[in-house]
């Protein structure tokens, strides 16, 4: 069990380096910031409201909108992959 939590903690350092670098390397940064903040949430909302009926629920705190805010959409699928493997 441990070392499945370190390959999923290298899997998610190497996913926020590589957001990260999108981030920069973009001439708008604060428009795709702000486009992508909008849509992870939007997709964090649409998970609890759809993963009702497939019995699937993120719970909505700081770290989840957070987390979905910075990474959008990919954001919300590491939270579900977390949510899936680690509990």
């Amino acid at each position: 069990m441990q070392s499945s939590k370190i390959f999923l903690a290298v899997i998610f350092g190497i996913w926020v380096l590589t957001v990260l670098i999108f981030y920069i390397k973009s001439k708008k940064f604060f428009t795709a910031l702000f486009f992508c903040a909008l849509q992870g949430v939007c997709a964090l909302f649409a998970v609890n409201i759809l993963g009702s009926f497939i019995s699937v629920h993120l719970p909505i705190n700081g770290w989840t909108i957070g987390i979905s805010s910075f990474a959008g959409v990919s954001g919300v699928i590491m939270l579900l992959l977390c949510d899936t493997f680690l509990s």
